[in-house]
């Protein structure tokens, strides 16, 4: 986080391989788990169930252990329905266990791929959601771009992430209420997210270009609905 005053650091990409192996996936999973439970997963949910994604088929880009997709589903219609979709086997072994323990197994179902190459039809969901993930991604583009191909035209989307100006206040309160052994793993994420201006030179010039990007208190959220042809 250091950087000269007035000035964002530049951006360090963090590797777009996602958290592998059982032992991240579960200590990211309690880390994911501790947020949810103090009430700090609620605002992300909202900002989905605003935009007017509260029914239909909804896939979520980099799921991890599943817990926005979940809260999600439990406050959406009960014809809902969600599809995950993460880079890791274990991390959606994880977010099976936690449908499990939702009670929706049946309104859910998780793949394992790349946001890169969705291994979906065109037009088949009709939402898109994600969080935390972007920054992840080798080229956002290429991926922003696959969610609105395999979006229904009408389709909303609501991607949020850090964001790489976040205030000291914040950033140290988010630190402080992360376990010291992932601490370093968010810092680097922080590192490699974007800032609003970074996120809108990204969509410009395509078809994701009317896109609403919003800055809030620990990051960015990308809105906007897929037009008819």
């Amino acid at each position: 986080m250091a950087r000269a005053r007035g000035t964002v650091a530049a951006r360090v990409p963090e590797t777009d391989e996602g958290l592998q192996g059982d032992e991240l996936a579960f200590k990211y999973d309690e880390m994911q788990r501790h947020i949810r439970d103090n009430g700090w997963l609620q605002e992300k949910v909202d900002d989905i169930l605003k935009s007017g994604i509260n029914s239909g088929e909804v896939l979520e880009l980099g799921c991890g252990p599943g817990y926005l997709g979940l809260e999600w589903l439990a406050q959406a219609d009960a014809s809902a329905r969600l599809v995950g979709l993460d880079i890791s086997p274990a991390m959606l072994r994880r977010a099976s266990a936690n449908a499990d323990e939702y009670g929706v197994t049946a309104r859910c179902v998780y793949a394992c791929g790349t946001v890169l190459a969705l291994p979906f039809e065109d037009g088949r969901f009709d939402h898109v959601i994600s969080a935390s993930s972007l920054h992840e991604w080798a080229d956002p583009v290429t991926a922003l771009l696959e969610m609105h191909r395999v979006l229904k035209p009408g389709g909303r989307y609501v991607i949020s992430d850090l964001r790489r100006d976040v205030d000291r206040t914040t950033f140290q309160f988010m630190k402080a209420n992360i376990a010291a052994d992932m601490r370093p793993g968010f810092r680097t994420s922080i590192q490699s997210s974007y800032t609003k201006s970074e996120i809108e030179e990204l969509l410009h010039g395509t078809v994701l270009a009317t896109a609403v990007v919003t800055q809030v208190q620990m990051g960015n959220v990308i809105t906007g609905r897929k037009d008819a042809p």
